[in-house]
């Protein structure tokens, strides 16, 4: 889950830094990364989508390396204004995390907004969908800003711009530092970078002064750490909730009531669209096609525990099982969670609630006649001859 308001003010100990490149990765973030792990520094690059997919062998080299890798949008917007401009802000997440989920060592996934603009209601519109808010964690600002980027805008030496972040990091006397190991934005600003002659001259002279440095998931705040127990609920088309006591062997089954009656789950990502969820004991979902369709709790998690997960619009999403059933069940109180719907027509479609509670956008007219038009389309289309 997103906080509503940007994470800043992290009590990192006396003369500690926390390094981060924004915008990358660029032509010389493989060199940066090589230079940093050789002084044994660990920096967190927030990365751009469209940069990424062109370079990822960059990624996995700084991954190699130690290094961090944390989501900057794709293509780097404006994100309060770009969601009241009527952008696909959640789009602009799940597309880069797509490409660096991979590289996350312990589930979470950083995030920097880009030129740290944020709102509530950016973080309403990506906390809606398990995609752009599960496991992600942010924004996270920053002490000591990334003012290379407009030293070389200016036509400043590396040792000018040395001196402003020594000026900045000596007032602060540490904490979260930004740099750019590329320009989203300004082209020509980019081509003339020299922020790894920055770094390399930079970094040895603060070691020298008695500043250590630490990885952003090195730091113990709760506001960084929560997404590791990131829990949620799952409800029906009708309202019900995916509920059942944590034993077991226990079936479950769709329970109509308070919030407070539904199973709460986390997700685990195993790649290729597919996923286990577990509950706070730590028992898997899981189907045994060779007993029957209904959704018991296991204590292992096997391959009658991964589902692939199907994703919809505003936190919807279907699940399908192991043996290629989608979960559905009857309508009623009480009724088992059943793995029963062999075609995706059949699949009901269920609704992701974050235990933290998301603002969820109310259906407009508008949406209402385009959901109108896509039901025609699909009727239309079965009337249509093979």
């Amino acid at each position: 889950m997103l906080e509503r308001g940007s994470i800043a003010g992290l009590r990192l100990p006396e003369r500690t830094l926390c390094l981060t490149y924004d915008d990358g990765p660029g032509p010389d973030s493989a060199a940066i990364g090589a230079f940093l792990a050789g002084r044994g520094v660990r920096a967190t690059f927030f990365v751009v989508g469209k940069y990424a997919e062109q370079r990822p062998e960059v990624l996995a080299g700084l991954h190699a390396a130690g290094h961090i890798i944390g989501n900057h949008t794709y293509d780097h917007p404006d994100m309060p204004y770009y969601v009241a401009a009527g952008g696909d802000v959640r789009e602009q997440i799940i597309r880069t995390d797509g490409l660096i989920r991979r590289y996350s060592r312990d589930g979470r996934v950083f995030l920097r907004a880009t030129y740290g603009k944020w709102s509530p209601e950016v973080a309403n519109e990506l906390n809606i969908d398990l995609r752009s808010s599960l496991g992600h964690v942010g924004p996270v600002y920053w002490e000591v800003p990334g003012i290379d980027c407009h030293c070389w805008r200016l036509g400043q030496s590396v040792e000018e711009a040395e001196q402003q972040y020594l000026a900045q990091i000596e007032r602060h006397g540490g904490g979260i530092v930004v740099m750019h190991d590329s320009v989203a934005d300004m082209d020509a600003v980019a081509e003339g970078s020299r922020t790894l002659e920055l770094t390399r001259s930079l970094v040895p002279r603060l070691q020298g002064m008695g500043y250590r440095f630490i990885g952003l998931d090195e730091i113990d705040d709760p506001r960084l750490t929560a997404a590791l127990d990131d829990s949620f609920a799952l409800s029906s088309p009708g309202g019900a909730w995916l509920a059942g006591g944590d034993a077991a062997g226990e079936a479950l089954r769709w329970v109509r009531g308070p919030e407070t009656a539904a199973l709460q789950l986390r997700l685990e990502d195993h790649g290729l669209c597919r996923i286990a969820l577990r509950t706070p004991v730590g028992h898997y979902l899981s189907v045994d096609a060779r007993k029957d369709d209904v959704v018991r709790l296991a204590d292992a998690q096997g391959p009658a525990a991964l589902f692939h997960s199907i994703p919809l619009r505003d936190g919807q999403l279907m699940l399908r099982s192991y043996d290629g059933n989608y979960l559905a069940g009857e309508r009623g109180d009480g009724t088992p969670v059943r793995a029963n719907a062999p075609f995706m027509r059949q699949a009901w479609t269920l609704r992701y609630r974050p235990q933290l509670g998301a603002y969820e956008r109310p259906v407009g007219l508008v949406d209402r006649l385009r959901r109108l038009q896509r039901s025609a389309r699909f009727i239309r289309s079965k009337l249509l001859p093979a």
